[in-house]
């Protein structure tokens, strides 16, 4: 009896004293495991909507070194949603501030998206909405948004600005921030008002109407995920993100040349830009923005993907069941910026069923790939979240992954520790070895077993 089949007796005979049924050994008429190549992880797959946030997705992503679609996508989204602040809702009062997140390996094209939109807004003339590329503290956006309601930040290196404000160090106003931008995301069609404050001369507070704040954010895999923890995704604060998270470290790379915004998005940014916040007449600080209706065939649509996503809320079986419970709220946000983003002053538009289907699909895609990633992380301890990481991994790589591939890719772990963790991968029966055929090579890797 060989040793790894002696491993696996003892392994068998552990399951079934813990009441696991253990998958069946392999025998001697079971096929072999056949060389196979390494294949890539699936990305996601998002097709552009029709009308103007699909063209001016379009535009970013073929404008860029590195072709990104998704990515192109969340800046296009993000954009639009930002000029028609504070102009349309939907008939329950919901906005279209988003907050958008990219996640992507270094030198993968995410900066590109980001610097687009810095650009076609300064081209439009809506250069006064962008607040800039860092949050100092809590009161500052406080202080901005009383300058300017509406406003877009364009962050890069997320990860690093997570774990700068969750630091033990970290001053009040630098530690408040994530509060406040939880708080500003719900109050879009409400009333912020700050604390009183007393200076030399007067005792004061700020009251801001219907303050619009969205949010471009960008990170790696590797500085964002770890700075998540079970709280940020129960209180609420992850699924408040548009997750739009690509791995591929090696995506198309585009002939492109340094091109002008073309006419026809200047125009429509400008034309978004000029619908009237207030009727003529009424005092601006009160915002009274266009009322976007859904149309019945839409609201059918609506109320059955929020029974399915009511269902994945309450699964008990997924740590990371919490971020399905605004995808009702994300899916209205997406519809209402597709639908207001073709519409003119004193114009007239609704939310139709393509508008509706389009967002289910979008958020149902993100919330899938972004519970799929979270829940790497939200082990109960360390050694949990670390086994469930190589999991995740060795799935994610469809028919195997090599040893070394996976040491690579995981190079923060301890070769002996590694090895200890795959061990018990494959004494549980969740994981196999295999042999794995790249670049003409075989050698021995693992593949997750079916």
């Amino acid at each position: 009896m060989s040793s790894n089949h002696l491993r696996d007796e003892r392994a068998i005979a552990f399951l079934k004293r813990a009441g696991v049924t253990p998958p069946p050994l392999p025998t001697s008429e079971d096929p072999p495991l056949v060389l196979n190549k390494i294949t890539k992880p699936t990305k996601p797959q998002i097709t552009y909507p029709a009308g103007f946030v699909g063209e001016l997705a379009q535009f970013v992503c073929e404008t860029g070194y590195k072709k990104q679609p998704l990515y192109a996508l969340a800046s296009a989204l993000c954009a639009v949603g930002t000029v028609v602040g504070q102009r349309v809702m939907t008939e329950s009062g919901m906005r279209s501030n988003l907050y958008c997140l990219v996640i992507g390996p270094t030198a993968t094209g995410k900066e590109h998206p980001r610097r687009m939109i810095d650009r076609i807004l300064t081209d439009s003339g809506c250069e006064a909405l962008i607040a800039g590329d860092d949050i100092s503290s809590d009161v500052g956006i406080v202080d901005q948004l009383a300058h300017t309601p509406q406003l877009l930040y364009l962050i890069d290196e997320f990860g690093k600005f997570i774990k700068r404000t969750q630091s033990a160090n970290a001053s009040p106003y630098v530690s408040g921030i994530l509060e406040m931008l939880m708080k500003l995301y719900g109050l879009a069609d409400g009333t912020y008002r700050g604390g009183w404050t007393k200076t030399n001369t007067q005792t004061q507070r700020q009251i801001i109407n219907q303050p619009h704040v969205c949010l471009y954010a960008t990170t790696t895999p590797e500085q964002f995920w770890p700075m998540i923890s079970t709280d940020l995704v129960s209180n609420g604060f992850l699924n408040r993100f548009f997750v739009f998270q690509n791995d591929d470290e090696q995506p198309l790379e585009q002939e492109v040349s340094i091109s002008s915004i073309p006419a026809f998005i200047r125009d429509r940014f400008k034309q978004l830009y000029r619908l009237p916040r207030v009727p003529l007449g009424c005092d601006p600080a009160y915002p009274q923005p266009i009322t976007i209706a859904m149309e019945k065939e839409a609201r059918e649509c609506l109320r059955e993907a929020m029974m399915e996503w009511k269902e994945k809320s309450l699964d008990q079986t997924n740590k990371a069941r919490d971020l399905w419970k605004r995808a009702n709220d994300m899916c209205r946000k997406v519809a209402l910026i597709l639908s207001s983003a073709g519409l003119s002053e004193g114009g007239i538009s609704t939310i139709g069923l393509t508008h509706l289907e389009w967002s289910v699909r979008l958020v149902n895609t993100l919330c899938d790939n972004a519970c799929d990633k979270a829940q790497l992380y939200l082990g109960s301890t360390n050694h949990e979240r670390h086994m469930m990481r190589l999991y995740q991994k060795i799935k994610d790589s469809g028919e195997g992954i090599s040893n070394r591939e996976l040491s690579r890719t995981t190079t923060d772990l301890p070769t002996k520790y590694r090895n200890d963790l795959l061990n018990q991968l494959v004494e549980s029966g969740q994981i196999t070895e295999k042999i794995i055929l790249n670049d003409k090579r075989s050698s021995k890797g693992w593949v997750v077993v079916s």
